[in-house]
């Protein structure tokens, strides 16, 4: 071998050591080891409220994924607020959730106290509205928060609005957000993932979700990485409907942290299990099958996923 050849080797070795050091990977057994079984007497009550705050005209469609995931992995009662002009199709759409639209100020505000979490961004739109809306959440709600989207969008340069939190802040950028956020390339950011994530995180005292191939979860001290999904699953809103899967197990009482990287394991699953037989997967296709999905994980035995995917 050569001196060139070996000393790349020897640099990827080295990365995936480091790696390695630094992250666990998620996999079945853990994952099905952080579900809590319902009781026999659990009401809606129980399952926590979610209040999605998303969409705009001519972008309706980011604020259904979000808000009929949180529906469809559990939550107890679902509220999508969203722009007047998409609020009848999306009341007509969402048969199991309740909407209220941007003007609304009095119910926003109840809903903001009552809600045990609020996911933020989606189809929002980059402008004044959306940065204004977020500022509101963030220094006025108690609850935990998932911000992805255009509300990661509006956070570029004014990340001091993390700093004015009072609860979890989980953010859920893809590696273009991420560019924006920390001002780094795409490509220095790869150059060592996790140890960008990592420090953000630390930095932001936030929850960082970075989304793509081998998702990397981190609260600034652990960091996880993603070994579900594939590109099947490779199509607009998928994020959309990882934002809400996220927000529906916080609600449910999960910690923050765990409630993320449960939920970046589950929607990957999903689309592992529907691309055995889908040429493509679509968001709407995760949706309809995370009830079933979840319920595989919740039951299942060491290498469970490795056996039903090889059948």
């Amino acid at each position: 071998m050569s001196g060139g050849l070996k000393d790349i080797k020897n640099t990827i070795i080295s990365n995936l050591h480091s790696i390695h050091l630094k992250s666990k990977r998620l996999d079945s057994n853990l994952i099905s080891g952080c579900f809590v079984e319902r009781e026999i007497d659990g009401h809606k009550g129980d399952y926590g409220r979610v209040l999605v705050i998303a969409g705009s005209k001519g972008f309706s469609g980011a604020a259904y994924l979000a808000t009929e995931a949180a529906v469809k992995s559990g939550a107890g009662l679902v509220t999508l607020c969203t722009h007047k002009a998409v609020q009848g199709i999306m009341s007509i759409k969402l048969t199991e959730a309740m909407t209220i639209n941007y003007e609304q100020t009095d119910k926003i505000n109840n809903l903001v106290v009552k809600s045990n979490v609020i996911a933020l961004g989606p189809g929002m739109g980059n402008n004044s509205l959306t940065f204004n809306i977020l500022k509101e959440i963030v220094t006025k709600s108690e609850c935990p928060l998932v911000i992805d989207a255009d509300g990661l969008n509006v956070l570029q340069g004014n990340l001091e609005l993390l700093e004015m939190k009072n609860n979890e802040i989980v953010l859920t950028p893809h590696l273009g957000e991420m560019s924006r956020l920390t001002g780094l390339t795409v490509d220095e950011i790869k150059e060592d993932k996790v140890k960008t994530c990592k420090e953000f995180a630390k930095i932001h005292n936030i929850i960082l979700l970075l989304k793509g191939y081998e998702t990397i979860i981190t609260n600034g001290d652990e960091v996880y990485i993603n070994s579900t999904g594939n590109s099947a699953m490779a199509s607009g809103g998928m994020g959309d409907t990882l934002t809400g899967i996220i927000a529906s197990f916080i609600a449910q009482g999960y910690e923050p942290f765990k409630a993320t990287y449960m939920s970046a394991y589950i929607h990957g699953f999903c689309g592992d299990v529907l691309s055995k037989d889908m040429f493509c997967v679509n968001a709407t296709h995760i949706i309809e099958f995370l009830p079933y999905g979840i319920k595989m994980l919740l039951e299942s035995k060491d290498d469970f996923r490795e056996e039903i995917l090889s059948n």
